[in-house]
């Protein structure tokens, strides 16, 4: 009795494996045979967390081994002239975080205020105008929340028409005389002028005045 017509052929694939469909099968079903031949992508690995955070409280400030120099001349006069105004410890330069951000257990502030456990950000849009912006911004946001989370206040200083992020962010024009008594009504508003006031290196204007 003859074989089935294509019974015997040996039916092979454009790569030269044979088929596992029979000619008989529907295009469907050829198509499910063919993906579940497909080997499994492996999964992703997570990034590895730096092991130098050093083993320290949720929301302790340190000075860290990774923690960048300043990104801009701007950055390290307002460091500067806030030292200048508000007595507080220097060189610190990292806030231990709960979780990670970006492979870091810590993240870093341009200035740290350890006493009154505020975060202080410079930002700008850079020359090319791509600083702090689009998926540049998503981070600082995320940076922001982690910091929160850790129990510190962020105040960010926004230049170049950068809107604000937080509650207390400050808009401003440009590193200017009166920014640095701009950003200490701010910690004022955060802290309570009680607790600020306590840390300022001259009297403020108004107990000046009486």
């Amino acid at each position: 009795m003859p074989a089935a017509r294509g019974a015997g052929r040996d039916r092979r694939g454009k790569d030269g494996t044979p088929s596992t469909a029979p000619a008989s099968a529907p295009a469907a079903e050829r198509r499910a045979l063919a993906s579940s031949a497909t080997p499994t992508a492996r999964p992703r690995r997570s990034p590895a967390v730096c092991a130098k955070t050093p083993d320290l409280p949720v929301g302790e400030p340190f000075a860290s081994a990774c923690a960048p120099p300043p990104a801009s001349a701007v950055e390290e006069r307002l460091r500067q002239d806030l030292a200048a105004r508000l007595d507080h410890t220097p060189g610190l330069t990292a806030v231990r975080l709960a979780r990670p951000f970006f492979e870091h257990l810590e993240a870093w502030p341009d200035i740290v205020l350890p006493e009154l456990r505020v975060a202080i950000e410079y930002d700008s849009t850079g020359r090319h105008g791509l600083e702090h912006v689009g998926r540049r911004e998503e981070a600082d946001r995320r940076k922001d929340r982690a910091l929160r989370a850790a129990g510190w206040e962020v105040i960010r200083i926004r230049t170049g028409r950068l809107p604000p992020l937080g509650p207390y962010d400050l808009c401003v024009a440009g590193l200017t005389r009166g920014t640095v008594d701009q950003l200490l009504d701010r910690l004022r508003e955060i802290r309570g002028p009680f607790l600020v006031d306590a840390y300022l290196r001259e009297a403020p204007p108004t107990a000046a005045a009486g």
